[in-house]
């Protein structure tokens, strides 16, 4: 996702970034694998088997959550994640963008 946000960088800088949280790391990558290898149908399956299922759906923060569990657990995943989701959810918040463009 691309933000227009240049106006906002220049005039208020970002924040400091805290300390990273080893215990949210992903796991390792694999040798440029990315997507279209069945880690999707797997992560599906994996969130499915979850004994929670039916607290995670209708819940958008608890599927979040239970795709960043697979992404830590099983299979490296691309994905901007909790911390940095809530940068950029707080930048918009800020800057109130008239155009996002992802």
């Amino acid at each position: 996702m691309v933000i227009f946000v240049a106006r906002s960088i220049v005039l208020n800088p970002l924040p400091k970034m805290p300390e990273f949280d080893s215990s949210k790391a992903y796991a390792e990558q694999e040798e440029q694998v990315y997507f279209d290898d069945g880690r999707e149908i797997e992560m599906l399956h994996f969130i499915y088997n979850k004994p929670d299922i039916n607290e995670i759906r209708g819940s958008p923060e608890k599927v979040l959550a239970a795709i960043d569990e697979y992404g830590r657990q099983k299979k490296y995943l691309m994905n901007v994640g909790e911390d940095k989701g809530k940068i950029v959810t707080n930048l918009i918040a800020e800057v109130k963008p008239q155009v996002m463009v992802s």
